[in-house]
C-alpha cells in the first residue's frame, strides 16, 4: 500500500511523514482503491455524500492543522505551492519563482487571472496579506517567519520574499499541506487577523466554493463554475488541473461506523471516512464498496508538561516504560497491515526524513523500572486525566488500554471523552487534563510536527532549547549527510525528553461506493478529478 515518497524542495529536500503498514499488505489493500482511469468516462453532475466523523471546528485551513478542517478547507483554499502525487514542489496558485545566488530572496509570480470565490482575482496584495496572517496564525507560518525579513509586491503579479538569513526549508513551509499558505482575499485576511474565519469569509480559489454549515449535522460546498485550473494534468496530490465534476458536495456528520458501511451499502453515502481498522475483512466481503487506504501518520500521547505530575521527567519516564506498545497497537489496530511499529519522527518510506537513530528505547517497556521511577518522582496519587475525542474509536481503545496498563504501577487515571469540537477546545485549557490521545497526520517537515510546536496545547506545552536549536539547524542546512545527522539528534531529543510518547504508524482505512470509478488515494479525502457513476 505504500509507495515510495519524494519531495525536492530547493535544496535537496525532501519531506513525508505519518504512515505505516506491513509493506506487502499495503500494496493489495491500496490497489481495491483505485480503478484504471483510462477505462472511465467523466460524468459531470449530482452530489456526492460523504459520512464524515467529525464535526470541524473551522474550514481555516491556515490556522489549525486538524485533519477535519483540512479534508474540506483544501477544497475551497488552495496554496501559493503545493504537493503533487510524487510530493514534489509544484506552483498552484503561483506561475513560477526564482532564487537570487545568495539564496536569501526569492521572487514569486503569481498566475494571471485566478478567481477568487467572490469574483475577484488574486493579485500580489492579496498574496502579501496572506503571507502576514500566515506569519501570525500558523504554527508552520510562525517559524518561517523568524527566518523571514520581509514580503513585498513588486507589481499586480510578483510578490518579493527576503529572507534574513539562508533558509533550505522556505519551499517545504509554503507547500505544507497543514496550516497552510493558502491564499485569500486581502480585505478578508487583514479582518480576520489572527482570529479563525468567518464562515462569511471562506473565499478562496479552490474547485468548489462554500455553501452552508449546519453545525453538528453537514457541510455543504457548491462546484465554482469560474474555477482557473491549472493545465497540468499529470501532477496530482494538491496541484495540477483540477475539475469539480459534482453539482455539491456534502460532508455528513457520521460517527458509527456501522452506519457508515450499512450507508454505503443502502446508497445513502457514497464515500465514508476513518472506518476502524478491525472491519476490514468486513468490508472486503461487503457487495459495491471499495476500500480505500493510504498513509496517516501516528498515534501518540502527550502529557501536559506546564504543571503536575508531568511536569516532572521521572513520571514520563515511568509512564513511557509501562506503556506496551505493541499491545497497544495490537488491541487498537487489529490487523497488522493497518500500524507499524516504529520509533522514529517519520516513516522509513520517507527515504531524505528517516532516521531510526535515536529512537532505540521506543519499545522499552518495563513495570519495574516504571513503578521505581514512579515512586521516587513528586507523583502524590492524583487522578491522572486522560482526554480523547470519542468521535475515534481509535483513540477510545488507546485510552482504555493506557488507563489498564497505568494503573499497574500506581497511577491513578480518568478517562474524559469528548466529541471532537469540544475536544479541541477543552484541549487548549491546561486544567480539562494531564494525557491526551491523538493522531497525527502526515507531515513533510520537521517544522510541521504540531506535537513539537512549543509552548502550545498541542505539544503540552513542551519547551526545550535542544528541540529549537536542532529545528534551527534543520532550517538552514541544504546537506543530506548533516540533514540526516539532524533527524538522528531530533530522534534523540524526543526520547530524553519525552513531550509525546508515540504509540505507532497508521495506515487509514475509509471505504467508497463502487459507483466512484476513479479515485486517487493520496493523503485524505479529495473529490476534485472524480466523479459518480449514475
Amino acid at each position: 500500500m505504500k509507495r515510495s515518497l519524494q519531495l525536492v524542495i530547493a535544496l535537496l529536500f525532501t519531506v513525508l511523514l505519518f504512515g505505516c503498514g506491513n509493506q506487502e499488505g499495503s500494496d493489495s489493500t491500496k490497489s481495491t482503491g483505485e480503478t484504471d482511469q483510462a477505462a472511465a468516462e467523466p460524468v459531470k453532475g449530482g452530489t456526492l455524500n460523504v459520512a464524515f466523523a467529525s464535526d470541524p471546528d473551522t474550514l481555516d485551513w491556515m490556522s489549525t492543522g486538524a485533519t477535519a478542517t483540512r479534508d474540506v478547507g483544501w477544497h475551497i483554499f488552495e496554496n501559493l505551492f503545493a504537493l503533487d502525487k510524487d510530493y514534489q514542489v509544484k506552483p498552484m496558485v503561483a506561475e513560477d519563482y526564482n532564487v537570487s545566488d545568495d539564496q536569501k530572496v526569492y521572487t514569486i509570480k503569481i498566475r494571471e487571472g485566478v478567481n477568487f470565490h467572490d469574483g475577484s482575482t488574486v493579485t500580489a496584495e492579496d498574496v502579501v496579506a496572506s503571507f502576514e496572517r500566515w506569519g501570525k496564525i500558523s504554527s508552520v507560518g510562525k517559524n518561517a517567519y523568524k527566518y523571514i525579513e520581509s514580503v513585498k509586491e513588486l507589481d499586480e503579479l510578483t510578490v518579493e520574499v527576503k529572507l534574513n538569513q539562508v533558509y533550505s526549508s522556505l519551499m517545504s513551509d509554503m507547500a505544507a499541506p497543514k496550516s497552510a499558505l493558502m491564499i485569500i482575499p486581502k480585505e478578508i485576511a487583514e479582518t480576520a487577523g489572527e482570529k479563525p474565519l468567518t464562515t462569511e469569509q471562506y473565499i478562496g480559489t479552490g474547485p468548489y466554493q462554500f455553501e452552508n454549515w449546519e453545525r453538528g449535522k453537514e457541510i455543504v460546498l457548491t462546484r465554482f463554475e469560474d474555477y482557473s485550473a491549472r493545465e497540468e494534468e499529470d501532477w496530482g496530490g494538491l496541484t495540477g488541473k483540477k475539475v469539480a465534476y459534482f453539482d455539491e458536495i456534502k460532508f455528513l456528520i457520521v460517527k458509527d461506523p456501522q452506519v457508515m458501511i450499512n450507508g454505503l451499502k443502502t446508497e445513502i453515502y457514497d464515500y465514508a471516512q476513518s472506518i476502524p481498522t478491525d472491519l476490514y475483512e468486513v468490508v472486503e466481503a461487503t457487495p459495491n464498496i471499495d476500500p480505500v487506504t493510504y498513509i496517516n501518520g501516528y498515534s501518540v500521547t502527550t502529557p501536559d508538561q506546564s504543571e503536575p505530575p508531568f511536569n516532572d521527567l521521572k513520571v514520563r519516564q515511568a509512564l513511557s516504560l509501562v506503556l506496551d506498545k505493541k499491545a497497544i497497537a495490537e488491541s487498537t489496530y487489529g490487523n497488522p497491515d493497518f500500524y507499524q511499529l516504529d520509533g522514529a519522527l517519520f516513516d522509513p518510506e520517507q527515504t531524505e526524513l528517516y532516521s531510526y537513530q535515536g529512537s532505540d528505547d521506543y519499545l522499552a517497556y518495563d513495570k519495574e523500572k516504571a513503578k521505581q521511577l514512579l515512586e521516587e518522582s513528586d507523583y502524590n496519587g492524583e487522578p491522572v486525566k486522560i482526554m480523547f475525542s470519542n468521535d475515534s474509536d481509535t483513540y477510545k481503545r488507546i485510552s482504555q488500554m493506557m488507563k489498564q496498563q497505568m494503573e499497574e504501577i500506581g497511577f491513578v487515571v480518568e478517562l474524559v471523552p469528548y466529541e471532537w469540537a469540544t475536544y479541541l477546545e477543552k484541549w487548549q485549557d491546561p486544567a480539562n487534563w494531564d494525557l491526551v490521545v491523538v493522531g497525527w497526520s502526515t507531515r513533510f517537515s520537521p517544522s510541521e510536527l504540531g506535537m513539537l510546536v512549543m509552548d502550545t496545547a498541542s505539544s503540552g506545552w513542551y519547551n526545550s532549547e535542544r528541540w529549537g536549536s536542532l529545528l534551527n539547524k534543520w532550517g538552514v542546512t541544504a546537506s543530506p549527510d548533516e540533514r540526516k545527522e539532524i533527524l538522528a539528534d531530533m530522534n534523540q531529543t524526543v526520547n530524553d525528553e519525552l513531550p509525546f510518547i508515540k504509540i505507532a504508524n497508521e495506515t487509514k482505512l475509509d471505504i467508497k461506493s463502487e459507483k466512484i470509478p476513479v479515485y486517487d488515494n493520496w493523503v485524505g479525502q479529495r473529490f476534485w478529478n472524480t466523479w459518480k457513476n449514475q
